[in-house]
């Protein structure tokens, strides 16, 4: 391969990559319903009734995976957002310790000191970071595939 010809294909792929970054943004009500689904999926939890969690459980899974599905119509592709980008990888362990402490803290509060609702705090808390975590995630992951990372 010649020189110039090697410069033209570099050139093509980051012109792809850039149209790649530019195509991967979810549109603007995604990130308010995964945070919804979280949240309200969490908030089960502060219900006597161990069934309206169970019940919970499939409409939650639903909506995660009507998600997935208007997410690939809309991008037409899919990436998970544990296997994304080096600068997404830092997010993700935040989020997971985050969830961590505001779920051990909401479910002990909840049933070990009997305050109640005390999961629909921690659900509301945990939906609205999944919402700005989703937008934040998105906008790490563009710029990682903007500058070839």
């Amino acid at each position: 391969m010649e020189r110039d010809d090697a410069a033209a294909a570099l050139a093509a792929l980051d012109g792809d990559r850039a149209a790649l970054a530019d195509r991967v943004r979810q549109p603007g009500w995604y990130d308010p319903a995964l945070g919804v689904l979280v949240g309200g999926f969490l908030a089960t939890y502060s219900f006597s009734y161990p069934w309206v969690t169970v019940a919970a459980l499939p409409v939650f899974a639903l909506g995660i995976g009507l998600l997935v599905r208007a997410y690939r119509r809309h991008t037409g592709l899919w990436v998970s957002g544990f296997h994304g980008s080096p600068s997404t990888k830092p997010l993700i362990r935040l989020w997971g310790l985050a969830c961590a402490v505001v779920l051990v803290v909401g479910l002990a509060a909840e049933f070990l000191l009997d305050v109640p609702y005390a999961m629909v705090g921690a659900g509301v808390l945990l939906g609205v970071g999944a919402a700005l975590l989703s937008r934040r995630w998105t906008t790490a992951y563009q710029r990682d595939l903007r500058s070839g990372r």
